[in-house]
């Protein structure tokens, strides 16, 4: 049930319109802190002082039309379907819906980037270093990071949240870091910024009769980067044909906008940690780690690393990494954030200190960061006719790791060879990486042996198919990543919790789960998985569907309908 009594709503409605004039500020609760007079605001946030630029509407009037953007149905077929799913039943709640399918990258550019969106559908993926919570808790809700470049792409903001996603950075001992991060997700499932709706597992298909003993993982399947650096290639065989259904936005390591392009950057670029197959971090390019105390770590890393123009690695080039992305990379700058300054102590170690105890410093700071070659990027952006670090395309992208960029047509190929000079090179001497129109075009490329494995999933009808010729395995794991929607929690009507809760119970779950993805997955109820056991918190407040308590959130919160059944603000 809501969080406010209705008599407490309309007072603050009340209040807003009188100091507004023309019109009231529907900002009550979850992702704005502001309550619109100043007071406490509804989700137990501190309120706000009614100072943000949010879109007024008029008590009484009816909820605007709202925008739902899917992907198309060839990129992913299951968004899609969701989509149509979810709009007809808020349209059974009087809303009016209009869907837009749309490419994947428009959705990057206008959504992810742009911040032009109502709501709209996600694939939150299952990356290695978001089994550490602090991705999932503080990442994509702490207010800090509702900023061009960072992950809170719903504008959320809540006083209450922001203490404990900065607590369960600041405790090293699991145990007290668990209370906060089941705290997170508490909140998160109580205000509903966005809507978890379900794990779904990572089923790929690859070739067996040309590779053996792949090494999927957790959230990533297929994509895992020691899969593609560990697969073994049969006789014969010395080159990976890898389909995904989008090619990569660009190569430019500090503008990385989706998760197709942090796979192909990691394994062009080193990072001192890795987040092994069972989830913990692993040393890297790091050869020792020594934490002095809280806030100081030393880090030692491998002799005889190269760039690959041939250059050796220094221990300068990873100071100058640190140092370059605070003032050039939103992203990057966010993950080291902690880091106060660094020092070189010897010509293979460098001393991080530390601003203040920082949990998930390994796994989602030196676990994350691309290590770059100063030669190069000292030059950019003043020397190299861009305005910012982010819009240099790095044509010829030089990086330390188990692959090289050979070539990339757009649209067609991007080709990596194996850096044979690499302390853990690949198994295979090259890597093409081939971008599908659409699932279906990668489907029949995998059957026509025209590509080796596909890094997406296919429709559950179709691994069936898939799994029952010779030549074909399915590779399946669990996964962390999760379907969700996003609301843009600063604009009205998706700036009042009671208005997304209604929307979250009108939303078929365990449909989805067992029609769309054939029981393949898992209905998710927090932003932290069921597989990720050591995090879940398996008693959040759970939202299945409920069309019934959508409307008695929507009743009590003061809403109406008029005599067509459309939604109407409370007065």
């Amino acid at each position: 049930m809501p969080h406010s009594d209705k008599q407490t709503r309309r007072k603050v409605l009340r209040t807003a319109g009188a100091s507004a004039g023309t019109g009231i500020l529907v900002g009550l609760a979850g992702c704005s802190d502001d309550s619109g007079d100043g007071g406490e605001g509804s989700d137990g946030s501190d309120g706000g002082d009614g100072s943000n630029e949010e879109a007024t509407v008029q008590p009484g009037e009816q909820v605007r039309e709202i925008e739902l953007i899917t992907t198309t149905s060839d990129y992913d077929p299951v968004r899609f379907e969701f989509g149509q799913m979810i709009a007809e039943n808020w349209r059974e709640l009087g809303v009016s819906v209009q869907e837009n399918p749309m490419a994947w990258n428009q959705i990057v550019d206008q959504a992810l980037v742009g911040q032009e969106f109502d709501s709209y559908t996600l694939n939150w993926a299952g990356r290695a270093e978001r089994i550490d919570p602090n991705h999932f808790c503080y990442g994509v809700f702490h207010s800090s990071q509702a900023e061009e470049g960072k992950y809170n792409f719903v504008n959320y903001t809540n006083d209450e949240y922001d203490q404990f996603a900065e607590q369960q950075q600041q405790v090293y001992d699991i145990e007290e870091r668990k209370e906060a991060v089941y705290k997170c997700q508490e909140i998160a499932m109580r205000d509903q910024p966005h809507t978890p709706i379900a794990n779904k597992q990572q089923v790929m298909p690859y070739n067996s009769n040309r590779f053996e003993n792949p090494k999927p993982m957790m959230g990533e399947g297929l994509m895992s980067f020691w899969n593609l650096i560990g697969v073994e290639p049969k006789e014969g065989v010395s080159t990976v044909r890898l389909g995904y259904p989008s090619d990569v936005n660009n190569m430019n390591p500090l503008n990385v906008q989706a998760t197709h392009d942090a796979q192909t950057m990691r394994l062009i670029y080193d990072r001192l940690f890795r987040i092994s197959r069972d989830g913990t971090p692993k040393k890297w390019a790091a050869e020792k780690m020594e934490q002095v105390d809280d806030t100081t770590f030393d880090i030692t890393i491998r002799s005889g690393m190269t760039w690959h123009d041939g250059e050796d690695l220094t221990i300068e080039d990873v100071k100058f990494t640190f140092d370059y992305i605070e003032d050039h990379s939103p992203k990057l700058s966010g993950r080291a954030e902690p880091i106060d300054s660094t020092e070189i102590v010897d010509d293979r170690t460098l001393r991080f200190n530390l601003t203040e105890p920082y949990a998930p410093f390994v796994a989602n700071t030196l676990g994350t960061i691309y290590l770059l070659p100063e030669h190069i990027w000292k030059e950019v952006p003043e020397n190299v006719d861009v305005e910012q670090a982010t819009d240099w395309p790095n044509s010829e992208a030089i990086g330390s790791g188990p692959f090289k960029f050979e070539s990339w047509r757009r649209e067609e190929q991007l080709t990596l060879v194996a850096n044979d000079d690499h302390f853990d090179p690949p198994n295979v001497d090259e890597l093409l990486k081939i971008p599908g129109s659409s699932m279906q075009t990668l489907v029949r490329q995998i059957e026509n042996e025209q590509i080796d494995m596909i890094g997406w999933v296919p429709q559950p009808n179709t691994q069936d198919r898939l799994e029952s010729m010779d030549y074909l395995s399915l590779s399946i794991k669990d996964s962390h990543g999760f379907y969700h929607i996003n609301y843009k929690c600063n604009e009205a009507p998706f700036n009042d919790v009671a208005f997304r809760r209604a929307l979250a119970y009108a939303i078929p779950k365990q449909d989805i789960v067992d029609t769309l993805l054939n029981g393949r997955g898992t209905v998710a109820q927090s932003q932290i998985a069921e597989v990720n056991t050591t995090w879940h918190n398996p008693d959040t407040e759970s939202f299945n569907f409920d069309l019934d308590a959508a409307r008695a959130e929507l009743e009590d919160a003061g809403y109406t309908w008029d005599d067509e059944r459309n939604l109407l603000y409370p007065e």
